[in-house]
């Protein structure tokens, strides 16, 4: 079973207009609508409030015209921080969520990053040092 079946089979209402589906260690919350667009990156917030971000995340699938988020787990912070992944099509709603989350006390926005940074393996120092594998050494 490929992870977007396992998405589909194992969804739940969050709320009226969000659904929610654990896989492995991230919680995706999904729009009941189908995405509208091709996604090629995401949106990062981080907090040591999981709660924090999940109300954003419930916000911008609500109201926001985004339609796909996903968070880690309890327990699954890197470091002491969890991150929001607000996926989208583009960097084009940077400054936007910028400003709307800027006096948010809690939260670190961290703009855009694209699925393809993410593939070719740039990660933030600050993410590689909290991340180690198994034989405790940091990622690169």
């Amino acid at each position: 079973m490929d992870k977007q079946e396992f998405i589909e089979q194992n969804r739940s209402r969050l709320t009226e207009k969000v659904d929610t589906a654990p896989c492995d260690t991230w919680d995706y919350l999904l729009s009941v609508d189908k995405t509208p667009y091709e996604v090629t990156g995401k949106y990062l917030f981080f907090s040591k409030d999981r709660d924090l971000l999940v109300k954003i995340a419930v916000e911008e699938i609500e109201n926001g015209g985004f339609h796909e988020a996903k968070l880690p787990m309890e327990g699954f912070a890197a470091g002491d921080d969890y991150v929001l992944c607000l996926y989208y099509k583009d960097d084009s709603r940077k400054r936007e969520l910028a400003e709307k989350y800027r006096a948010m006390r809690g939260v670190a926005y961290r703009y855009w990053k694209s699925d393809q940074s993410s593939r070719e393996g740039h990660f933030s120092q600050q993410f590689l040092g909290a991340i180690s594998s198994e034989d405790g050494e940091q990622r690169k």
